[in-house]
């Protein structure tokens, strides 16, 4: 009888999240910020890729998740963590220049990170690269891209807005930027966390040590060409992105450094060996944050019609 009970207040839980008021203006302010993607991205002339969802390649991450892994008709696959490889392969076509996909992503967070209010084991990130383009074209084309969404949802939604967030939208004016090394020296080892606290406008951070992809300054070697931006008033990382590495040499050495299984990746050492891969530059925004931060709701999952927090009970 205790199981029975216990999976009817699961039920009821569910539905009830389901159900709420806000809900619908949520959705609403998210169907909105969609819209403004893909109409700025017409207005650029950037094309639109479908997603994967499974690939025998994907992120290797920085951080820890719990690995997702499928067989299927001779092959095994991963679920999808993020489509920058196939992002860079796509860069090898030389009628692309530029692309986008709305992409689901899996990552199968561990227990620490449940009650963060910012991730989610499945969540969408809007996922952008562009070929022969480096770090200073994409903080500008990002720059204009959040100006133009903020700017059509204060138009196309301002009804939702007032009653979630008590105001339109503030539009920002040049973000500032950062160092990781900078705001580590002035807040500690929590530095993103503190910075974000104090910020009233979104911000740069530059130079992280991370994955084997993001591309070193071969000039200043041990620094990374890379960025996130981070949204204001505690809301925290609102994108990942960087230059990518392209030459075989600089990959595999990166690869052996951060002790990345080169056997999982062969395919795509053999495509950057033969010389084909190209330089480029991109970043994947998150939907459920960039959501979650213009309607100041506090916990992410709140943001979902269907819970995705991690370790959460899940029934639907």
């Amino acid at each position: 009888m205790k199981k029975i009970a216990n999976y009817q207040k699961e039920l009821k839980s569910s539905i009830l999240h389901l159900q709420r008021k806000e809900l619908q203006k949520i959705l609403k302010v998210q169907s909105e910020i969609i819209r403004a993607i893909h109409n700025f991205t017409a207005l650029k002339g950037i094309i639109n890729v479908p997603p994967l969802m499974l690939s025998p390649v994907t992120d290797p991450l920085s951080h820890s998740v719990y690995n997702a892994n499928i067989e299927y008709a001779g092959n095994k696959f991963s679920l999808m963590k993020s489509m920058i490889f196939h992002k860079q392969l796509l860069m090898t076509n030389e009628n692309i220049d530029s692309i986008y996909i709305v992409s689901p992503n899996v990552r199968l967070e561990t227990k620490e990170r449940k009650n963060t209010g910012k991730h989610l084991f499945e969540f969408t990130q809007i996922d952008f690269e562009f070929k022969n383009k480096d770090r200073e074209f994409f903080l500008n084309f990002m720059e204009e891209l959040i100006v133009f969404i903020f700017r059509s949802l204060n138009i196309n939604v301002p009804k939702e807005l007032l009653e979630l967030r008590g105001s339109l939208l503030k539009i920002p004016g040049s973000f500032k930027r950062y160092t990781s090394g900078e705001l580590k020296k002035k807040y500690g080892e929590d530095f993103e966390k503190i910075a974000s606290e104090k910020a009233k406008e979104p911000f740069w951070i530059f130079d992280h040590k991370r994955e084997f992809y993001d591309k070193e300054d071969m000039k200043n070697r041990g620094h990374y060409i890379n960025y996130d931006i981070i949204w204001p008033e505690g809301f925290g990382e609102a994108l990942s992105g960087g230059e990518r590495e392209y030459e075989y040499k600089n990959i595999v050495r990166k690869m052996e450094e951060n002790k990345n299984d080169k056997e999982q990746f062969k395919y795509y050492l053999k495509v950057a060996r033969s010389g084909i891969l190209k330089p480029s530059a991109g970043g994947g925004l998150g939907l459920e944050r960039i959501t979650r931060f213009v309607t100041k709701i506090k916990d992410i999952a709140d943001i979902t019609a269907f819970n995705r927090k991690p370790f959460s009970k899940i029934i639907f």
